[in-house]
């Protein structure tokens, strides 16, 4: 089967979604429920960041915070790239690859449309990615 663009690499998912003012319990509730490593922080519609596993140990657990109280955007990452709907799943490896992060949020017209994890990829995916790149010589 041949995905056509991002919005189709992760349709029928779950939006794996979390509210800034959550805890980090919470958070991982929400991780654990939907199977996911990582979650959409909306505030309303809108992507205000993203929470991921590592963001939980390394700034959470490790520096000893209370996940009781510590809430999801005091831990989250803010700085958030992101791919239109209709992007190329090779586009959607570049921001991956380039950021050196596992999740990339997908908006579309208005909209979140959910979260590509690297594990979502096929890897033929990235192997034809590789391929091209050797053969233009980048």
């Amino acid at each position: 089967m041949i995905i056509s663009n991002a919005a189709k690499l992760i349709e029928g998912k779950t939006r794996p979604v979390v509210k800034p003012e959550a805890s980090i319990i919470d958070a991982c509730k929400v991780m654990t429920e939907t199977d996911a490593r990582a979650l959409l922080v909306l505030e309303g519609d809108q992507l205000v960041g993203v929470i991921s596993e590592r963001d939980v140990i390394r700034k959470c657990i490790a520096r000893l915070l209370d996940p009781e109280t510590t809430r999801v955007a005091d831990i989250m990452t803010t700085a958030v790239k992101t791919v239109k709907a209709d992007d190329s799943i090779a586009m959607a490896i570049e921001i991956m690859q380039q950021g050196q992060f596992h999740h990339v949020p997908v908006i579309g017209d208005n909209s979140v449309v959910g979260l590509i994890s690297s594990d979502d990829i096929p890897d033929e995916y990235r192997m034809l990615l590789e391929r091209f790149r050797e053969m233009r010589g980048s």
